[in-house]
């Protein structure tokens, strides 16, 4: 699908938390851009315009605006445009792509693989249809067994917020079924497991025709980050799954099976194998199937959801709409089909200019890494295009100047 004209931000934060928002004009013409925040009733309390010259970028003056108050924020365009959000306080980091029907991550029926016991969990609903969402929330343990549910009723372009007290005590997942297209984030606060990081995803959309049957995560790092990879079925029989390990040539180096009654979850035990290299990992299944992935050393955490073609998540033309001057950029490109992808990144910055192209041919389900040198150490923007279906996410971990001791993690975002 071609890039959104409209993308939306379910939380600008209030007090302490500061927002950061970036959006980007990906179309070839100039782009008129219209943003404007909703309080919690729906009412506008601010808004403003910009024009963009192609694939040049806006960081949105928001947050003198949501200092007092909760806000969301709709990013229209008469281009297509992609965005991201980064939410901070201190040493907690919260990022968030620009959420539209196109990128596959709105929807009437969201999943979040994880919700934790012990440590704060905090969600925004956010309604962006044109009638009065009815909104249920559906808690299951690890087995797929429903603990709790409830509900509430969200009026167009008004959110709903709540807690892991209202969840309960559980260890396990949370489905979240509308009336209306909502978008839904989930902001995961480690309590002493990891004190003072934080990490942010979007609710994954399971309202997909066709539903994906085969997730991909393109890293298990080496060394001493630890990787923490969870898959869930989603269908309403077992499922049998099987989990598959490459190198980055693409060879088979472990696979596992686990078979899976309705929304019960499996860890797959990937860790010991990714000891000594980088590798990726695929996860196949005869029942509809989503996953979570968490990549941690220390207080830097980088979550990712498990991505598909089916998902958005999956694509030949990438963009990743930031790159940071003076911290550590890292990318991973995974080729997820049975022929070789010639791959090319387009690094331009923060005006839409053309700064450096770098490129690679990379084997079938093989992988590729580009890391800062070869993104020139750049301030703006990358797009990744391919001649195979591939995907990719980044790291970012920040320098001395921002939040030492942080990292946050995106895939690309899907423009094809």
């Amino acid at each position: 699908m071609p890039a959104p004209t409209k993308i939306y931000f379910s939380q600008v934060a209030s007090a302490e938390w500061k927002d950061w928002v970036q959006v980007i004009n990906v179309d070839f013409d100039q782009a008129r851009i219209m943003a404007v925040a909703h309080n919690e009733k729906g009412e506008t309390v601010w808004s403003g315009e910009k024009q963009l010259a192609p694939f040049q970028a806006w960081s949105i003056p928001i947050d003198p605006v949501s200092f007092k108050q909760e806000l969301s924020l709709t990013v229209s365009s008469d281009r297509g445009i992609v965005g991201e959000r980064h939410c901070h306080y201190q040493t907690q980091v919260l990022a968030f792509p620009g959420a539209a029907p196109e990128l596959k991550n709105v929807g009437r029926r969201l999943f979040f693989p994880e919700i934790r016991p012990k440590t704060a969990e905090w969600f925004r609903v956010f309604n962006i249809g044109i009638g009065p969402a009815n909104v249920n929330v559906i808690v299951r343990d690890t087995n797929g067994t429903t603990v709790k549910q409830f509900s509430h009723q969200v009026n167009p372009q008004c959110f709903w917020s709540f807690v892991d007290t209202d969840l309960g005590e559980v260890y396990g997942t949370m489905e979240i079924i509308s009336t209306q297209t909502i978008v839904s984030e989930r902001h995961l606060h480690y309590g002493t497991d990891i004190k003072g990081v934080a990490v942010g995803q979007l609710g994954q959309a399971l309202d997909v025709n066709p539903s994906p049957r085969r997730i991909h995560f393109a890293q298990i790092a080496a060394g001493a980050w630890g990787d923490w990879v969870k898959v869930i079925n989603v269908g309403y029989r077992e499922a049998k799954l099987t989990a598959i390990a490459r190198d980055q040539n693409g060879q088979s180096v472990w696979t596992n099976e686990k078979s899976l009654r309705p929304f019960a979850d499996w860890v797959v035990p990937i860790d010991p194998v990714a000891a000594k290299q980088d590798l990726s990992l695929t996860v196949m299944s005869d029942m509809q199937v989503v996953g979570e992935r968490h990549c941690h050393m220390q207080t830097e955490v980088l979550p990712f959801p498990g991505s598909a073609p089916e998902m958005g998540t999956a694509g030949r033309r990438l963009f990743f709409p930031e790159l940071i001057s003076g911290s550590y950029d890292f990318f991973r490109v995974l080729n997820i089909t049975d022929q070789a992808a010639l791959v090319n990144g387009i690094i331009r910055d923060s005006n839409g200019h053309v700064i450096k192209q770098i490129s690679s041919q990379i084997p079938p389900f093989g992988f590729w890494t580009l890391r800062d040198e070869d993104t020139a150490n750049a301030q703006g923007t990358l797009e990744v295009m391919s001649t195979q279906i591939v995907v990719a996410e980044r790291h970012l971990h920040y320098g001395q100047q921002y939040h030492p001791g942080v990292a946050v993690g995106q895939l690309g975002q899907v423009l094809d």
